[in-house]
């Protein structure tokens, strides 16, 4: 599901139309002291009417998705669990849609249907190959609840690859396109899943690699050879669907279309 507003003018650098919580940024700017709210992150209200940064490391949690206002997010990704089909597949853990692109600026509100996700970058600071643009720090959202949600900033144009940190193995990553990229500003990283040495740093993870460590933490004779029945990052992230142009021209991908890619998939699985 994907959110839009018409909170920015084609006439004018400020909204037309406040966003809840965002009707200071004008004011401070005036005043002078815009700059330095800007240095940490967007305002926002809380439940509670009290203001918080959407942090740029940490952004800003919420333990209800229900209660964030309608104006507040330019965007929408749902955070799910579809069901396993016995012998084929085992659950799917996603984010939906799985490619989205935005402008800098906007606001995604990241909203869990099922316990317990985080929305965290690819990035050295989280021990894997950097996946998002030069100077963003690597940012992550707390373990959320279902039912709440994570409101982020992208800030910075260019292409973020990102998973969650507790299903990253089953292969819940998804890939947001920020600004309009042309085929000369897409980075190496978009199609080269490598990790390194120094520092040792992980790439995401392929089916190959996983069915390898499994193999090697079996008995000798046992389990020779196993499947790995879960998605995987690097399948994911390497569908035609997540082309950077493709996002671009299709404005969000939804997860079935990603899923429509992956041959060993069947279709009939449910959403949760």
């Amino acid at each position: 599901m994907t959110r839009h507003t018409d909170a920015h003018s084609t006439d004018s650098d400020e909204p037309t139309t406040e966003r809840s919580g965002y009707g200071r940024r004008p004011l401070l700017k005036a005043l002078g002291i815009g700059t330095a709210l800007s240095a940490s992150g967007v305002v926002t209200a809380h439940d509670d009417g009290t203001d918080a940064d959407i942090d740029p490391r940490y952004g800003d949690a919420r333990p209800s998705a229900d209660r964030i206002p309608a104006d507040v997010p330019d965007h929408e990704v749902e955070l799910g669990i579809a069901d396993p089909i016995p012998d084929q597949h085992g659950p799917l853990f996603h984010f939906d849609p799985t490619g989205l692109a935005i402008e800098a600026g906007d606001v995604v509100q990241f909203t869990l249907r099922t316990p317990d996700h985080t929305i965290t970058a690819y990035h050295p600071g989280h021990g894997f190959q950097q996946r998002v643009p030069d100077g963003v720090p690597p940012f992550s959202s707390p373990v959320v609840s279902a039912g709440g949600a994570w409101l982020y900033e992208f800030q910075q144009e260019g292409l973020y690859d990102l998973y969650c940190a507790p299903h990253h193995i089953l292969g819940m990553t998804m890939r947001i396109v920020v600004g309009d990229l042309d085929d000369g500003d897409v980075p190496e990283y978009e199609d080269t899943f490598e990790g390194s040495e120094e520092p040792p740093l992980l790439p995401p993870f392929s089916k190959a690699m996983l069915e390898h460590e499994l193999e090697s933490f079996s008995e000798q004779g046992d389990n020779v050879r196993p499947e790995w029945v879960w998605l995987t990052p690097q399948e994911v992230l390497e569908t035609e669907v997540l082309d950077p142009a493709h996002i671009q021209e299709t404005g969000a991908v939804a997860f079935d279309a990603v899923l429509s890619e992956i041959d060993r998939m069947e279709d009939g699985h449910e959403h949760g």
